[in-house]
């Protein structure tokens, strides 16, 4: 059963390639991405390696395909308020979602943790405002993105882990669900995708995969894209 289920994911993950280069083909296919840490492929021991985006990247050049991959907007503490400012002041942003095919999101996760660090014992009243709050920015954004770019927006969720204490478990969880609900994107859940901690986590006290997870999330937004190829 198992070698079925990964004969099938092979095809499919193949077969996107292939649909992806047929769109392209004799073209430019522009992948944009604005994330934190998650998008420059930390590790589980702070080490960078090949991203989910390197990983992208080399397989769908397989297909001789010209790929250019945008990591401008990508830095260790992007979050949602940064990214917002950077559209409203950053002429340049503009035009690079404009000419992109493909925008992939990491960011939210550094919202919650300043949030966080403002409060200490924050109330359940207190954390749903903090909560609202980002979500109003992250909406905001989705709407302003929109304003310049209008194909298939991938955004990747985090991991829930029960070693959070209980007020940053609560919040991230909230979080993925504020990433999923926007109707503008498309979501990977990291937190399924990656529940195999000893396959894909290098360090067990670590929420960074290793170069196999990245690997997966990589498989997994080549499928999400054909699973929405009308919208690319």
């Amino acid at each position: 059963m198992n070698r079925l289920i990964k004969l099938l994911s092979l095809i499919l993950i193949s077969t996107s390639i292939f649909w992806v280069y047929q769109k392209t083909k004799n073209s430019h296919y522009q992948i944009m991405s604005i994330g934190d840490s998650f998008s420059l492929g930390i590790t589980s021991y702070g080490v960078t390696e090949d991203s989910y985006l390197d990983d992208m990247k080399d397989q769908l050049s397989k297909t001789k395909t010209k790929i250019e991959l945008n990591t401008t907007y990508n830095q260790k503490d992007q979050n949602i308020k940064n990214s917002m400012m950077l559209l409203k002041q950053t002429p340049n942003i503009k035009k690079s979602l404009y000419d992109a095919d493909l925008l992939i999101l990491s960011i939210g996760y550094n919202d919650v943790l300043y949030a966080l660090t403002l409060e200490e014992n924050p109330s359940q009243i207190k954390i749903q405002k903090i909560m609202a709050q980002i979500e109003s920015n992250y909406n905001e954004l989705i709407n302003e993105i929109r304003k310049y770019y209008h194909e298939s927006i991938i955004v990747i969720g985090y991991i829930e882990d029960d070693r959070y204490d209980s007020y940053k478990q609560n919040c991230i969880k909230q979080l993925n669900q504020i990433l999923k609900s926007n109707q503008e994107v498309i979501y990977i859940n990291t937190n399924e995708l990656l529940k195999k901690r000893k396959k894909y986590y290098s360090n067990p006290q670590s929420n960074y995969p290793n170069s196999l997870g990245y690997k997966r999330i990589a498989n997994k937004i080549i499928q999400k894209t054909l699973e929405n190829k009308e919208n690319i």
